[in-house]
Parts: structure tokens; sequence; C-alpha cells
């Protein structure tokens, strides 16, 4: 069976695509607008508009070309990108990440867009992850004209599935690199027109401000501005395309907010990293058309059976990986307990530590997948890992096992702060994470379940399960001592498994993206350039000396990714490194530490330089920024925090 159903407009055209650049959307604050990039499909006629709204600057987004706007622009929806309020090049204050009232910004572009001849009526909204976020409050105010959406890979509680995962303060993801992400949007100058003097005042105006870091730090897991900032994900009834990626770090927040949609819903979950299904390196899928088909059914009317496809479509790992269609997603209506009494029990032990010591910075061989980093990262032989984890083993499993749905464990005697990874161990020892869970609540008694994230995985006959359980997870969140007398006790394991009911449909095939679908619709090339671009850099270090494991991710522009921006002159690269380092025997000592560097020469002759660095620890955090033009000094600042000593003490203790 074909899962895709590749479709265009009514007409079955392609059209030509012309771009407007910051079309200026009102909104209720008098004289505040929104800026947007416009793609209208020359000749299609009034059309649905596909609607997305970022934090991440539509000129920056520009840059590589805007191409899946262009190309549903292409198959006959106008589209949409809008820079939220008091970002970009949209006027006004800035509201803290994950703010509610980021829905009105959505509201307005969709009133403005009612009143264009070009709209037809109705609205699609899309987005992967801020984006999604952003697509599925506006849903949730439930605006008459938005009929259908699909959100990738995104959560509806960004304050628990990304500032404080599980409860305990992230580090390397969000005080490392999105909030580098959004100081340079903050220092970098406008790319549109930076001779336009209404540009130049909103970026010398917002360079000084606050950056997005301490929004993200001040607030512990615990503060309410977390919860103001959960989407309500019940409240959304169109008819809802779900992306998960199985490595993604919104895993469990994509199918939470899939499984309380109340709205017609499909959900396609694929091994994927936090990137787009059609740009993944691992089993990539058409994303683009599977979306179109959507689009098609719920916005134009057309009967093209997307409706009649399995409701869940689920990528199966493991040792035979393939695709499996579903009725529904299970969501734990079946589940196994495991009895583990002859399961092997191994304490941890490293040659670094004191015997049955736990590792406090464990993790690193976990990848990349909560950080996030992009395409690359996907989990490592957990192995050193286990051997610093309490561990129990199964028995060689007599046939093959299909997990699908969440696991969960049960352990008593629990640290303050329990990661509980459950992996494949093969016949040669080599152990790969299935999937983990983390969770920072322990009951008074001492007992806790955690819930792992969700998984779709097949074990071979003759491979073993193992729970490892540790007292962190680093550098998703940061390392600290466990605390307590003795190790825990794992006393109880649920697996997920299908329904005697979920007759699963096999054979179901997703295509490949093809590549010249999407550059036949590009705008303008790269600059050519005769360098040899530098490759991303992901390390993983073990200073023996020093007793310490550090995690490096370097990424550069400076090569051949040396870009004109988006019909104008200007020449951009740029180079950003993050670090974080974890000391085993004094966990209160690890770090965060991100550099980055953007280099602007404009169509007008001026060249800007932005230098940015982050320094991050479990009790302060410090940015700078640095800016200057044609030489002379524009911008040098510095932003920092630090926790309360009662609080800070705590963490020490």
């Amino acid at each position: 069976m074909n899962a895709s159903a590749p479709s265009a407009d009514g007409s079955g055209r392609r059209h030509e695509v012309a771009v407007y650049r910051d079309v200026r959307i009102p909104t209720s604050g008098p004289g505040v607008t929104l800026s947007g990039d416009l793609f209208l499909p020359e000749g299609a006629g009034p059309a649905p508009l596909l609607l997305t709204l970022l934090p991440y600057r539509r000129d920056v987004t520009a840059l590589s070309g805007s191409a899946a706007f262009r190309w549903f622009a292409s198959r006959g929806y106008p589209s949409l990108l809008v820079d939220l309020l008091g970002l970009g090049s949209s006027d006004g204050v800035r509201r803290p990440p994950f703010h509610p009232d980021e829905a009105d910004d959505a509201l307005a572009a969709i009133d403005w867009a009612l009143r264009q001849p070009w709209c037809d009526g109705t609205v699609g909204m899309w987005g992967g992850s801020y984006g999604g976020m952003t697509t599925m409050r506006a849903a949730a105010r439930r605006p008459s004209a938005l009929r259908a959406i699909v959100m990738l890979e995104s959560t509806a509680d960004p304050g628990r599935d990304f500032v404080h995962p599980g409860g305990a303060r992230g580090a390397l993801g969000p005080l490392g690199l999105w909030s580098m992400t959004m100081l340079l949007g903050q220092l970098l100058p406008p790319l549109d027109d930076y001779a336009d003097l209404t540009e130049q005042s909103r970026w010398r105006s917002r360079m000084r401000s606050k950056p997005h870091l301490l929004d993200l730090f001040r607030p512990g897991p615990d503060d309410p501005v977390w919860l103001e900032g959960r989407i309500d994900a019940s409240a959304i009834e169109v008819p809802a395309l779900c992306f998960a990626g199985w490595r993604d770090l919104f895993c469990e927040g994509t199918l939470r907010a899939y499984e309380e949609m109340s709205g017609p819903k499909r959900l396609i979950a694929g091994p994927w990293l936090h990137t787009m299904p059609n740009e993944s390196p691992h089993v990539a899928v058409d994303f683009l058309e599977l979306a179109l088909a959507w689009w098609d059914r719920w916005l134009r009317d057309e009967p093209n059976g997307v409706d009649k496809a399995p409701r869940v479509s689920v990528h199966v790992q493991g040792g035979r990986p393939h695709w499996l269609g579903l009725q529904e997603w299970p969501a734990d209506a079946a589940s196994r307990p495991a009895s583990l009494a002859d399961w092997e029990r191994t304490e941890p032990h490293a040659p670094d530590a004191e015997p049955n010591t736990p590792d406090p910075a464990t993790g690193v061989l976990s990848g990349l997948w909560a950080v996030p980093s992009g395409p690359f990262g996907l989990p490592l032989d957990q192995h050193d890992d286990d051997t610093r984890s309490l561990c129990l083993t199964s028995l060689p499993l007599a046939e093959p096992l299909l997990l699908c749905g969440r696991p969960r464990v049960t352990v008593a005697r629990a640290w303050s702060r329990m990661s509980v990874k459950l992996t494949d161990v093969d016949p040669h020892g080599r152990s790969t994470l299935i999937c983990a869970g983390l969770e920072a609540r322990v009951q008074q008694d001492g007992t806790i379940e955690i819930t792992l994230n969700p998984t779709a995985y097949e074990l071979p006959a003759g491979h073993r399960l193992r729970i490892a359980v540790a007292p962190g997870d680093f550098p998703r969140v940061w390392p600290e001592h466990p605390g307590g007398d003795g190790l825990p006790e794992v006393t109880g394991l649920v697996l997920p498994v299908l329904p005697d009911d979920a007759n699963p449909e096999e054979g179901l095939d997703y295509p490949a993206p093809d590549p010249n679908s999407l550059l036949a619709v590009r705008s303008e090339p790269p600059a050519a350039t005769s360098a040899t671009p530098t490759p991303p850099v992901w390390e993983i270090a073990n200073d023996l000396l020093g007793n310490t494991v550090s995690v490096r991710i370097a990424l550069s522009d400076d090569g051949a990714a040396v870009r004109h921006s988006h019909g104008r002159g200007h020449r951009i690269r740029g180079r950003q490194e993050v670090t974080a380092t974890a000391h085993r025997a004094q966990p209160e000592a690890a770090t965060v530490t991100v550099s980055a560097a953007g280099d602007v020469r404009t169509e007008t002759g001026q060249h800007v330089a932005v230098e940015a660095e982050i320094t991050a620890a479990a009790t302060g955090v410090r940015a700078t920024g640095r800016i200057t033009l044609d030489g002379s000094l524009l911008l040098d600042q510095q932003w920092r925090a630090e926790l309360p000593l009662t609080e800070a003490s705590s963490r020490q203790d």
C-alpha cells in the first residue's frame, strides 16, 4: 500500500510563486503591526491560506530559500510566515517564551488574511517545534476560519518537556543551544532592508533587551509561569495531522497532544531526530506530499482517501525496521507486566568511583536526541553508561518482542531524581537505547513510577532487555549527587504491547522525498565559493585526570555556506560552538558554555560583526553580546542571573 497521496490544487497545475517580503499585518495594538513573508501562487485565484508563526526571524529563515513555503504556494496554497510580536521585523515588545498570548498574533494574521482577495476564507496552520506550539495555541482558540492543522515534533507543555525535563532543571538544550539561537536573533542586523530606518530602529532598541536565557533560567520547575504556558490540546477540534520522532525531545509531547485532540486526527511517528521528516538522514518520508494531501482533503474537500488511511502509522525500530498501520495509538491500552525475579542485577561500578556509587554524569551516550542539535546525534552504544548505573538485565528472549507504547518502571527507595532507560542488549553485549524517562518528583515513601517516552521497537529473539537506573541524564539536565543511603530497588516493569484486536496493517510504504521537487521552487542559489565546507563536530571527551566528561558540538558556515540573503546583496557567515562539562566528583561544578559569531557584509557596504557567549551553571547564568559596525563598537553588553542562595544551597546539599 502506498501511504502517501500526491496531489496538487484542483487544476493540477504548478504555479509560479510571487514573494512579498515584510508585509505588515495589523494587530489590536494601535500602530503595532506584525511582519510576514507572503508566498502567492500566480494565477491561482482565491485559495486557502497556510499560516506559520515563529520566533526565529523570517528574514533568517529566508536564507535557506523558504523552500517549504514556496513549495506549498506552487501547489496553489498562499503561504504566510509571520514573526511573533516583538521579534524580527514585527513591532512591539516581545513576550516571554511560550506565552499564551502568542495565539493573538495568529488570530490577527487570520483576520488580516480573510480581508485579502487571494484568500477564499479558509485557513490551515502548520509548524514544527515552536511553530507547532503556535499552531496548537491558535487551534485551541477555535477561530472559525481555521479548518485544519499540521503539527510536527512539538509539545503542549514546553515547561516540563523542554525547560525543566521531568521536573529537573534543563541544561544544554534550553540554556545552551536554544538560548544562543534566540540571542543571535536579537543581535544580528536586519537582513531584508538593512538601510531602512524603521528596521534600524527596531534592531538598535532591542539589542540591549533582556535575552530569552533569563526567562528560561529564573523560573524554577514549580513556577506557575510554566502552567500558564501549557496548551489545552483537548480544545483542538479541527482535523490535525501530527508527526512525531521517536528520537526527538518532543516525542512524548507530540503523542500526548495527539491523544488529547478531540477532532479528526492522524499520527505518523518515525525514527527521526528533531528535524523535518523529509530532511532526516534516517528513513526520510515525503512530508510535503503528505501535508498537501491533508490540506486538499480538509481545506478543499477533495475525496482523496486521506481520512480512510490508517489513523496511526508507526515506524518500528529494532531488529526488523518496518512501517505498521494501526487504527488507534495504543496509549497503554494493552500492557504486559514483566517478572523481574530472574533478571540479573548489576550495581554501578566505575574505575574512578567508589564501588556501588552511581555516576552523576551518565547520559552522554544517549546522544543528542534531547538537546537537540538537528539531523545528527543518534544514541550510541549504552554499555559504558550502563556500567555506571544500576541495571537489571533479562534472560535472552525466546521469541521477538514488539513494544508499542510507553513502558513503565516502578522503583522503591528512589533517589530524589530518577533517570530510567530501557535498552536492547544484543548477543555481543551492545546496548541500544529503546526509550528513556526522567522524573524529579518522588513520593514521600520513596517510591516512584516512571513512565518512559513512547516507542515502537521490536527486539529479536536472543536479545535481552535491560533497565538502567541513574540519578541524572547529562547534558539534558544538570548532574547532582543522588543523596540518601544505598541503591534504589527496581520493583516493577510494565511493557506496552499491542492489543489482541489491534489488527496491524503491514506493508505500508512511505516514499522518500524527491529532492528535485524542492529544488524546482528554491529562490536564487547561494553565492558561489571555492572554500571547502566545514563539517559539523560532535565530540565526547573523558578527562581521566580531571575526572570529567564533556560534550562538544561545533557548527560553522565559514566555508561554502557563505550566502546571499534572499534577493539582497548581503553576505552572511557564522559559527557556533557549545561545550557541556560534568565533574563526576563535583557535579555542582558542571557548566555549559556557548560561543557564537555572525559576520554580515551588507549590500550597502557596511560590515557588522556579532559575537555572543553564554556561560551557564546550575546556580547561575551569564550572557554577553558584542556588536561592531565597520570596526566601531556598537554594543558591549552583559546579562546575568543567579538562583537565590536558599535554592542554590538546597541543590548542592
